[in-house]
């Protein structure tokens, strides 16, 4: 389905899933969601986002598949009269008390197994014609007459698991690059596991979260107002503020579940001179979270990654989006669940066909991720066919008059074979056993796949007129 707000504009990043689970989604930028539900009967859909109230819908599956449309509306957001009286700070009080529940909630999250599904797109908005004088053309296809397009797609799909004081283990099932169908994405759960409980955690330098022990050595606060859920929770937005400009800390908004001092969602930024990563102007991290009754916790169900940088001419922006399911907090793990080992991938994650992406993706592409992914496929599948290698062969294997200088290299592209030869006029040197002695390079390559496997020969020949002697290696 699709969810808009009240001004029929599409809400991206909105949290979907089943009432009183771990098993959901979140909308594209274009609002569009996919959940699943395998069984038909009655459910109660959930759908949570930041500044909305969070809406509820009842609903009779008797097909699939299975389409709902939903409009939210504004949350109304109010400072008590109490609060307002207040002779004391009400935001520092609510942190305090947040703070105190801290480990009492990472001992809740001490093992648990989950399934992850993540999607990264980052975006050229502006490139310029040439970089220290070179050209920098159009990267591939990449980018448009504007100077702007795609740079990086990418999917995973894993399985993540923790068992304290373990680090995170993830197996990845699934791995998807626009244009490469042999890549591997770099977006897994290892590398967003931002746990806002623990008092640090690393994004580029150590950043100190709003909640740790020492928040207040870093951090003003101030309550904005409050809402009630949909379960009639009452919802605290208190906005958060650095004391120090160079501090790693965030801004923003933090919103804490009254009573129960938890974290309800986080809404926050921080700018690149605080992280350590200068070509980042600012990053803006969002969370959502999701209360089981089962498990008594309010677990992270989705979670979103947007920044912008900048770096030798380049400006653009990019979103990493996260969706955690499917918890399980009281997983049966054995002595032999955790190795030294934290991350590995499926026989042929990077195999699967659009069939299989397209039924285990939770999040809808956009029509811009769909034509870049047609785009970028089609253009690779050129870039591999025996008429386009043969006649880039053909250009690089001429025989140039630089190569006299150089050397020279014969390719074979459709075979993955490479032969190459230095210049002899380039090794030519003397000393006083040989005299003046020459020395000719050789070596072929064959290479058989993506995983770097490759037979290599390498020949050395070396004659000095003084000794009269030929000198021979070789090598495989």
């Amino acid at each position: 389905g699709k969810v808009n707000s009240k001004n029929n504009m599409a809400l991206p990043s909105v949290s979907v899933y089943l009432d009183n689970t771990y098993s959901g989604t979140s909308t594209n930028e274009d609002g569009r969601y996919t959940l699943d539900v395998k069984k038909k009967g009655n459910y109660t859909i959930v759908f949570q986002y930041l500044g909305y109230k969070t809406h509820k819908e009842e609903v009779l599956i008797t097909e699939f598949p299975f389409k709902l449309n939903v409009v939210l509306t504004e949350e109304n957001i109010a400072l008590s009269e109490i609060v307002i009286n207040s002779q004391e700070n009400p935001a520092n009080l609510i942190i305090r008390n947040t703070i105190a529940q801290r480990k009492t909630v990472l001992e809740k999250l001490s093992a648990y197994k989950a399934d992850f599904y993540s999607r990264g797109l980052i975006k050229i908005v502006d490139a310029p014609e040439k970089i220290l004088g070179q050209e920098v053309g159009d990267l591939g296809g990449g980018l448009d007459s504007t100077r702007s397009g795609i740079f990086y797609l990418s999917e995973t799909i894993s399985k993540i698991e923790y068992k304290k004081p373990r680090l995170l283990k993830e197996h990845i099932l699934a791995s998807k690059v626009s244009g490469d169908d042999s890549g591997f994405s770099f977006n897994t759960a290892i590398d967003v596991n931002y746990n806002f409980y623990n008092n640090t955690f690393s994004l580029g330098n150590t950043v100190i979260s709003p909640i740790s022990d020492y928040a207040f050595k870093y951090y003003t606060y101030k309550l904005e107002g409050s809402f009630n859920d949909s379960d009639n929770n009452l919802i605290n937005k208190i906005k958060i503020t650095p004391k120090r400009e160079n501090d790693a800390a965030f801004s923003g908004y933090i919103y804490i579940v009254e009573d129960q001092w938890l974290i309800y969602a986080v809404d926050v930024t921080i700018s690149g001179k605080r992280t350590g990563i200068t070509p980042i102007d600012n990053l803006t991290l969002k969370q959502s979270f999701s209360y089981s009754e089962t498990n008594a916790l309010w677990a992270l169900i989705s979670q979103t990654i947007d920044f912008k940088y900048g770096f030798f001419g380049f400006k653009g922006e990019g979103r990493f989006t996260a969706v955690y399911s499917n918890y399980n907090f009281k997983p049966n793990f054995s002595s032999k669940s955790f190795t030294r080992e934290i991350l590995s991938f499926n026989t042929k994650a990077n195999e699967k066909d659009s069939l299989f992406w397209k039924a285990n993706r939770p999040i809808p592409l956009t029509i811009e991720e769909r034509t870049d992914y047609i785009k970028k496929d089609s253009v690779q599948l050129v870039k591999k066919s025996k008429p386009y290698l043969d006649s880039i062969d053909n250009k690089n294997n001429a025989f140039k008059f630089d190569d006299l200088i150089g050397g020279y290299s014969y390719q074979n592209s459709q075979k993955n074979t490479r032969f190459s030869i230095d210049s002899p006029l380039t090794k030519i040197s003397f000393n006083t056993v040989q005299g003046w002695h020459g020395t000719i390079d050789t070596r072929f390559i064959k290479r058989f796949n993506d995983y770097k496997r490759y037979f290599s020969l390498n020949g050395k020949i070396n004659y000095g007129l003084s000794d009269d002697r030929l000198r021979g290696t070789l090598s495989a």
